[in-house]
Formats: C-alpha cells, structure tokens, sequence
C-alpha cells in the first residue's frame, strides 16, 4: 500500500495507472476543459484529470485536505476522514 508521499513520487504516469487499475472510481464533475474523475485510492482520494478528448491524462492529484473534496460533496455523499 503506497501512503501519499510514495505516491506523489511516482510519474503521472505511474499514478495514472495505479490508480486506473486499483483506485475505486467513485465521481466526477467538469471543470471547463476538462472531465476530472475522484477515485479511492488505498486511503486518500485522487483525482485524474482527463482533456477534453477524455483520452489525455493532464493531471493526476492526491487530494490532501478536506477542502479539496468540496466540488465533489455538492452532488455526493462521501465518509470523510477528518
């Protein structure tokens, strides 16, 4: 099990595909340009944010605060670890 900072170490790449492969998709919103998908991902939240052609990844983020849940909490009830 990778802990934030293991994680944030790797490439996009590398978390890309960790967190496709064993993330647990749970939401999405649009932001302008882009589809940004919320995954659990072991014991912490990421986010993968898809371009407009929703095949390019631009942008890969373990969320590290609650705040950053905020867009989310809007449409979905989520269990948030304070």
């Amino acid at each position: 099990m990778l802990n934030i900072s293991e994680f944030n170490s790797l490439s996009p790449r590398e978390q890309a595909a960790l967190v496709l492969e064993q993330g647990r998709y749970l939401h999405h919103i649009i932001r302008g340009w882009c589809k940004i998908d919320l995954y659990w991902f072991h014991n912490y939240y990421v986010e993968v944010w898809f371009l407009y052609d929703l095949k390019t990844i631009g942008l890969v983020r373990a969320l590290t605060n609650k705040a950053s849940l905020d867009p989310y909490l809007e449409t979905i009830k989520l269990r948030v670890k304070t």
